[in-house]
């Protein structure tokens, strides 16, 4: 397994950093970490002086660059191998994308400062657009992962769940981790009116549907190797999940991102989105393209 770690300095990368000691230690391991240089471009300004400010800033953007991936290096587990450091100019998101397009990691680790939704929305974040157009899984950390015992995973059904599976075949964690599979019944509204009785009974068939469904996958889990248990959910999903997450003390969510791109994820949303901007603890979005059947 290969992963990437962006660092920028912050609490946040940091607790990316802090929480490879949960993971095996991987075939590579590259961190990375954006020069963002200022625009200095002005009619007052010549270029001989645009020059020359512009390479002093470089030159200590670049030192304090070395030293944040210094420090990171010297916080890896014992056990892992010398990491790859990338230290390039750039946007951060371009930087991590362009380096993720090279080094093809399987997962990307990565700090989020927790902007609040319509500002993340408006004027994009680093992990935001990562997560978004990366072409691997991303983990997202707000908050230090103290430890990873726990996880709970989110399915819409045999197929969402064969995404996920594939990853934890790969047997990538330090600790034995308990999965908790969960499927949650929206209870949509139906076009035609129904009686509280036909309510009940549609919900208790959708309730029985997805216990056997989850039963089937617990089982699968269980000859993986994993210890499993399952749980229905009801009513709004990315709620319910969220609700859940805390009710079981969970260390992370693991989630798919069906791909929704622009105006769509915009407008509407979509479940994965929303519970990465709430969740209280690290949300690690598996990308289907990476591990999916087609």
């Amino acid at each position: 397994m290969k992963l990437l770690v962006a660092i920028d300095g912050s609490t946040q990368s940091m607790n990316a950093v802090h929480a490879l000691a949960h993971f095996k230690p991987p075939e590579e391991l590259t961190l990375v970490h954006a020069l963002t240089l200022p625009e200095l471009d002005h009619p007052m300004i010549t270029s001989e002086v645009r020059d020359q400010v512009r390479d002093n800033i470089e030159k200590q953007l670049r030192q304090k660059g070395n030293a944040l991936l210094t420090n990171a290096v010297q916080d890896l587990p014992r056990d892992f191998g010398p990491a790859q450091q990338i230290h390039q100019i750039g946007s951060p998101a371009q930087v991590i994308l362009e380096t993720a397009q090279s080094a093809l990691p399987d997962v990307i680790l990565i700090g989020a400062r927790g902007l609040g939704k319509m500002k993340e929305l408006l004027l994009g974040s680093v992990s935001h657009r990562t997560v978004l157009h990366a072409p691997c899984s991303t983990v997202i950390f707000k908050d230090p992962l103290a430890s990873l015992r726990k996880i709970l995973l989110p399915v819409e059904g045999e197929e969402d769940a064969h995404v996920a599976f594939k990853f934890l075949a790969e047997k990538p964690f330090r600790e034995s981790v308990e999965i908790q599979l969960m499927l949650v019944w929206p209870q949509p509204q139906t076009p035609w009116p129904i009686t509280l009785g036909q309510s009940k009974l549609i919900e208790e068939h959708a309730i029985t549907h997805a216990q056997e469904q989850l039963d089937s996958l617990t089982v699968k889990l269980g000859t993986m190797g994993y210890p499993a248990t399952s749980y229905v959910g009801l009513g709004d999903p990315s709620y319910a999940i969220l609700e859940q997450q805390r009710a079981n003390k969970a260390d992370m969510i693991m989630m798919g991102s069906h791909g929704r791109h622009g105006i769509s994820r915009f407008l509407l949303g979509s479940v994965s989105h929303s519970v990465l901007h709430q969740a209280d603890c690290p949300v690690f979005i598996v990308r289907e393209a990476q591990y999916g059947t087609t």
